[in-house]
């Protein structure tokens, strides 16, 4: 009974002690207090969350324990009725009445009295003495202590982390709360080591870089060597930044640096020219100066380091400084390239007054005397740019001579001049040049340009060559210079720069375009009235569109020629594919009254001009009108036939009735190749392309044209080469089939989807399998004269699918004609009106043939 009495005991102790609700990290279950000493518990949403609320952990127990006390309360009480029914006190006894209570009590006297006292009903509190108490006491603190062991290594088991396999690149966040943040930024990196190429992990990473420096503290600094190396790498190969965004290398460059952490030299570097690219220049010079008793002593990063250093402060429009550096850096090691010395006369060029070209000249004087014979096309190509955007005009045409003569002609070098200027011999050292002697020596001898090289050509040559590197307005630059040494450019010179700056694309270079364009058309009608009316009866016409008082680029205030029938097609083709109708019409006019005829450039875009509008019968109006004083070309009948595709596919526009048929427009065009002269002809033979062939045989087929379709494949083989290929061949089996299966009266809105539908498909295999009875046919007939397919020659294979393609056009006429003679007479028909009357159109198909049946 006593072991049973503890049991109950250590079980109720158990179940007061179980919280199964409130969970608290910041405090184990089991701790001793002093008694003055309060814990107050909190709970929150999340580790994160900054509400939290007040909570009593043992509110439940509490309440759990008072129910319990009041049951056994109640119990108890249940039990001291019962314990004792028939006693004094009892139940039994209180009913009774007095006289036979009183008899009652007498006889359980006696009865006590004779049998001693029942010792049955004892309670605990006269069991338990003393020594029985302490040692349940000690029974008890031992269970207590023991349970108290077991539930905190239970719960020290559930508190402890998982250990995590992490990689050596991997950041752990110093806030573990924050992890979550590190561990996306760890995938990101893991994904894009591990080359996976299904995302841009580059982005993903920068972006959740980004994140975690924002939210995560000190996540710059936990971040390993090796992962801020990656992270570099991945941003410098994203290529050139938008203008509009900061370089992601700036942005990491400054967070490390105001971390507090040092940059690798390399890098360091990156980040200063990136500075310096995005025009803080300033700012790069502050991190180059800053940095350079820390650097790494490498002889790479060293060099990098100070050829960096120049090119900065010639930016910084300080060339003094990058001259003395620059000189420096020669003279400490005589293997360097001396190529560092560009940014600085450059620099020294666009620097105000007179003198400064002497220290420019000298630099490129001890350029070249580095170099030697060594020195590139491109070096002369950075030297003359650089002279020509910094206004030396006569600087850099010097140079441009140098690059004309160099293996041809080295008595008028720059350097063979100095030389014989200061009687110097041998080879020129660098040593050797001075800004003194320089000045003993006028500088526009040094600089003189051969008078060979006084002509439009010379000037025309180094303009090309400056509009094919992309550099326009320094092309612009030559024609200044052009006017300054007495060379008057031709208007092909001026109508190249156009051209080139409408090729741009930016609003700046289009203004200057149109400005120096308009200008060039007004010179042209002014020059054409002054010639036909006397000045008082021809008043100078403003003929600018746009009414804007600029005529021609700032920088070039001179005249400009007149305006040519190149410089009115180059105004057309921009003003044209840009739709402005307004300028293409008004330059048509302008066109006439400089009295210029249009030639065949100039008319083909204006008729596509009419095409991107899809207006077929102002095309051929354009066309009949402009064709009769100028003859067309190649691609002036590619326009038309572009627009026969519309004008012949009935399901797309509506039909212009004043439009040429398919036969009609390809008899057109042989007449035009008929009458060209012989050296006309095979420039046209050499401009035909498969692209215009395919879309001529697509008019053809549209127009469901099998005759005509038959005799083009033939006359376009024996004029222009070309023979039908898998493309062509697809075209007329799906034309084929779309005859067979269009029921007459189709609306036009369904013609389109029919190739699509499961009558159209069969018939699209029947047809397939008819060219390959054919062909088996024709192979049958190789065999048998013991020849194989694979034996012929190109062009042999070329002439046999020719004549598949020609029989099975002949056995589609035969079923629909039933005669093969009727078939034969309709062919000949159609070669006559085609103009090929005696040209071989191939052979008949029998009566008798079962594939007409």
């Amino acid at each position: 009974m006593l072991r049973q009495a503890v049991r109950g005991a250590r079980w109720y102790q158990q179940v007061a002690r179980r919280s199964p609700r409130v969970v608290s990290a910041a405090a184990p279950r089991f701790l001793h207090y002093g008694p003055n000493d309060k814990v107050n518990f909190f709970e929150q949403n999340t580790r994160g969350s900054e509400q939290r609320r007040s909570v009593d952990p043992d509110a439940e127990n509490e309440a759990e324990q008072e129910e319990v006390r009041r049951e056994i309360s109640r119990l108890d009480k249940e039990l001291d009725d019962l314990s004792d029914p028939y006693g004094p006190d009892g139940e039994f006894m209180r009913d009774l009445p007095a006289e036979e209570k009183a008899r009652a009590m007498e006889v359980l006297r006696k009865y006590t009295e004779e049998e001693g006292k029942d010792d049955s009903n004892l309670k605990l509190s006269e069991i338990f003495d003393k020594e029985l108490d302490d040692m349940l006491k000690e029974e008890f603190d031992g269970l207590a202590k023991e349970e108290e062991d077991m539930w905190q290594s239970k719960g020290e088991k559930e508190d402890a982390p998982k250990e995590v396999v992490r990689s050596p690149y991997d950041v752990v966040a110093n806030d573990p709360g924050m992890q979550s943040y590190a561990d996306k930024f760890n995938h990101c990196l893991r994904r894009m080591v591990n080359g996976d190429t299904k995302r841009r992990w580059d982005q993903e990473l920068w972006k959740w870089y980004r994140r975690c420096q924002r939210v995560v503290p000190g996540f710059l600094e936990s971040m390993p060597e090796e992962t801020l190396g990656l992270l570099w790498e991945s941003q410098t190969a994203r290529g050139p930044p938008k203008p509009q965004e900061t370089p992601h290398i700036q942005i990491l460059a400054q967070d490390v640096i105001s971390a507090g952490l040092s940059l690798p030299t390399p890098r360091l570097l990156s980040y200063i020219e990136i500075l310096h690219e995005t025009g803080n220049t300033k700012a790069a010079l502050d991190q180059w100066e800053a940095h350079q008793s820390g650097l790494c002593q490498s002889k790479e990063d060293l060099e990098a380091y100070w050829k960096l250093g120049v090119r900065l402060f010639a930016a910084e429009d300080d060339p003094q400084r990058a001259q003395d550096i620059a000189l420096a850096f020669l003279a400490n090691d005589k293997s360097r390239q001396p190529h560092i010395l560009i940014p600085v006369m450059t620099a020294w060029g666009r620097q105000p007054g007179k003198e400064v070209e002497v220290k420019a000249w000298a630099l490129y004087l001890q350029l070249k005397a580095f170099l030697g014979q060594s020195m590139t096309m491109e070096e002369y190509d950075q030297v003359s740019i650089g002279f020509l955007k910094a206004g030396r005009l006569g600087l850099a045409i010097a140079v441009f001579k140098d690059m004309m003569v160099t293996g041809r002609d080295p008595a008028h070098d720059s350097t063979s001049l100095y030389q014989a200027a200061l009687g110097l011999v041998g080879n020129l050292q660098a040593s050797s040049v001075s800004e003194q002697d320089l000045n003993k020596v006028s500088l526009s001898t040094l600089t003189v340009l051969p008078r060979k090289f006084q002509n439009k050509f010379f000037y025309a040559s180094w303009m090309k060559k400056l509009i094919g590197m992309g550099e326009v307005d320094s092309a612009a630059m030559v024609i200044e210079l052009m006017y300054e040494r007495g060379v008057k450019p031709d208007p092909k010179h001026i109508n190249g720069v156009i051209a080139a700056w409408l090729r741009e694309g930016s609003t700046a270079g289009r203004q200057k375009a149109e400005n120096l364009g308009w200008a060039m058309v007004q010179q042209r009608i002014d020059w054409v009235r002054a010639r036909t009316n006397p000045p008082e009866k021809s008043p100078p016409q403003d003929i600018n569109p746009d009414e804007e008082p600029s005529r021609i680029p700032q920088f070039m205030q001179r005249s400009t020629p007149p305006a040519s029938i190149e410089t009115f097609s180059i105004l057309l083709l921009h003003y044209s594919r840009r739709g402005d109708d307004n300028k293409t019409q008004y330059l048509v006019k302008c066109l006439s009254d400089a009295r210029i005829h249009p030639n065949s450039y100039f008319m083909n875009h204006l008729l596509y001009a009419e095409l991107r509008k899809q207006d077929i019968a102002s095309l051929w109006s354009k066309f009949l009108s402009m064709s009769a004083s100028t003859q067309p070309d190649l691609e002036t009948y590619a326009c038309l036939w572009d627009c026969g595709k519309l004008q012949y596919d009935r399901g797309r526009t509506a039909f212009v009735a004043g439009f040429p048929t398919a036969r009609e427009l390809f008899a057109n065009m042989m007449r035009w190749y008929t009458h060209l002269p012989v050296r006309g002809q095979t420039a046209a033979r050499e401009e035909f392309s498969k692209e215009l062939y395919d879309q001529i045989i697509r008019c053809f087929c549209l127009s469901k044209d099998l005759p005509g379709t038959l005799v083009a494949l033939h006359m376009i083989q024996a004029t222009f080469g070309f023979y039908p290929d898998d493309t062509t061949a697809r075209l007329i089996v799906v034309q084929v089939a779309r005859m067979a299966g269009v029921p007459a009266g189709t609306p036009k809105h369904r013609l389109r989807r029919l190739a699509s539908t499961p009558r159209s498909k069969e018939n699209i295999g029947h047809v397939n399998r008819l060219v390959e009875i054919l062909s088996e046919r024709k192979a049958a007939a190789l065999q048998a004269r013991g020849q194989e397919i694979d034996d012929l020659e190109l062009e042999e294979r070329q002439r046999y699918q020719l004549e598949i393609l020609a029989e099975l056009l002949r056995v589609v006429m035969g079923r629909k004609l039933g005669d093969a003679s009727r078939v034969e007479m309709q062919i000949a028909a159609v070669a006559d009106e085609l103009g090929a009357t005696g040209l071989n159109l191939g052979s008949s198909v029998e009566d008798d043939d079962g594939l007409l049946q």
